[in-house]
């Protein structure tokens, strides 16, 4: 017979969430920390005001520990990963440059994997970059993203956003 998800508790098991500031990554930090996962956020700083809002969520002061990483850091995304047993990537840059968004994109990723691997961690989820849906100057900008949505391919190639053969 299969679990009761409602009865599913991540008690004495650590994750990893990355850009634990994000959207999507509050969300999933809040629902970790609800099951009684203790969370490690990786976010720029750690004691910038707009990362606040994590430190109130039911749990977050037992369980959650906010780590200052950077994507291009090896180092830092290391030692916030070491000992978890879960990863959940969702930082990613986004900027109307492409330089600067993909290589800190396919680096950071890599640089996420290579230390889940090493940490032999169990699990890594790998969330896609609101680039993936945003991107679309046909769209009102009074419509609400959601996952109906999906950037505009011609607008993003001829952006040089992404390359598709």
């Amino acid at each position: 017979m299969p679990a009761d998800r409602s009865s599913l508790s991540g008690q004495g098991q650590t994750v990893c969430v990355t850009g634990a500031g994000g959207f999507i990554a509050s969300w999933i930090v809040k629902l970790l920390l609800e099951k009684g996962y203790s969370v490690r956020g990786t976010v720029r700083n750690p004691a910038d005001p707009k990362n606040s809002h994590l430190m109130e969520l039911e749990g977050a002061q037992e369980r959650l520990t906010l780590c200052k990483a950077d994507l291009l850091d090896y180092e830092s995304l290391q030692e916030a990963i070491q000992g978890c047993d879960g990863v959940f990537h969702t930082a990613s840059p986004l900027t109307d440059d492409p330089h600067q968004m993909m290589e800190p994109a396919v680096t950071g990723t890599k640089n996420v994997m290579t230390a889940a691997a090493e940490a032999k961690v169990r699990r890594v989820v790998l969330t896609s970059s609101i680039g993936a849906v945003y991107m679309d100057p046909k769209r009102s900008p009074d419509v609400i993203v959601d996952e109906s949505c999906c950037s505009d391919l011609e607008y993003c190639n001829n952006r040089r956003f992404v390359t598709w053969v």
